[in-house]
């Protein structure tokens, strides 16, 4: 499932594309991949997007369309019709059919805009789903309201970070920070990075953390977000970015997916162990 650092990639690449265009028409090929009333969309203008954890929002005049790709969805602008496929800004799960004909097999809706450009969105397990929701019902949202707080927004500090986790202060340090409710956005790539980041064995429990310890995994969490985002995404996540790349995060992670391989910092060989039925990454010098 594409983490915050995918998610964020898609928003900025979509913020250039699609907003002050309006949505001509809308096309449900599968009811189960929409949620919603669909003429709550049809004739209004994009007017900005947002994204909240792994979930973006492209907010209208009175409405907001919600997307969560889940593990495979995919969702492809493409400008025109008679432009190359080359031209297609995509973001999601990467597979051929992003470059080939639209729509196909693994297409569910299509959002036609005034000027005849379109965008698709595809999901091959239909796990992913779009739901229209009224603006002033969005926060009622459960799926938005319990989520945790955003981990690269200002307020966001350590004593946030040690209030949240403290929540289940028996738990290992890595699987705290994969709680949605605990924290928005963090799944189990960046989790990893986060606890080399900040000097941490994954499998410390939360209770046993000092607040030196907290503030630098405070540290280690936003600097593995915002490095994944300025790499582009990681390609283990199933993703490419808006302009269509595959994302190279992971040539320049530390320890996720990196098992047998020597440690950058001290060449220690990177360890694999499981934990809360994930796999998880520690170089046992650095992070003893």
């Amino acid at each position: 499932m594409p983490e915050l650092p995918e998610v964020e990639t898609i928003k900025l690449g979509l913020q250039k594309k699609i907003i002050g265009l309006k949505i001509k028409e809308i096309e449900i090929i599968s009811p189960k991949s929409f949620i919603g009333n669909a003429k709550l969309v049809k004739g209004k203008k994009v007017l900005n997007i947002w994204r909240k954890a792994k979930i973006l929002g492209v907010e209208l005049d009175g409405s907001v369309i919600l997307f969560h790709l889940k593990m495979t969805g995919q969702l492809i602008f493409d400008p025109s019709t008679s432009l190359r496929a080359s031209k297609r800004l995509i973001g999601g799960h990467p597979t051929q059919d992003m470059v080939g004909p639209l729509p196909n097999k693994s297409t569910r809706v299509i959002l036609q805009f005034s000027d005849g450009s379109k965008m698709y969105f595809n999901d091959q397990r239909r796990f992913g789903w779009i739901k229209v929701v009224e603006s002033s019902k969005l926060k009622v949202q459960s799926f938005l309201k319990n989520l945790g707080p955003e981990p690269l927004e200002e307020r966001f500090s350590w004593q946030i970070l040690k209030q949240n986790l403290l929540k289940h202060k028996s738990q290992p340090v890595k699987v705290t920070l994969m709680d949605q409710k605990l924290i928005s956005g963090v799944g189990n790539i960046y989790a990893n990075e986060a606890c080399f980041n900040a000097k941490l064995d994954p499998r410390k429990k939360v209770s046993s953390l000092s607040d030196e310890e907290f503030r630098t995994l405070h540290r280690g969490v936003v600097k593995a977000l915002r490095d994944g985002i300025k790499y582009g995404g990681s390609t283990r996540a199933h993703f490419v970015d808006s302009e269509g790349h595959k994302g190279y995060f992971l040539d320049y992670a530390y320890v996720y997916w990196k098992n047998s391989h020597p440690c950058k910092i001290c060449g220690t060989e990177i360890k694999k162990v499981q934990l809360g039925g994930r796999g998880t990454y520690f170089c046992p010098n650095c992070q003893a």
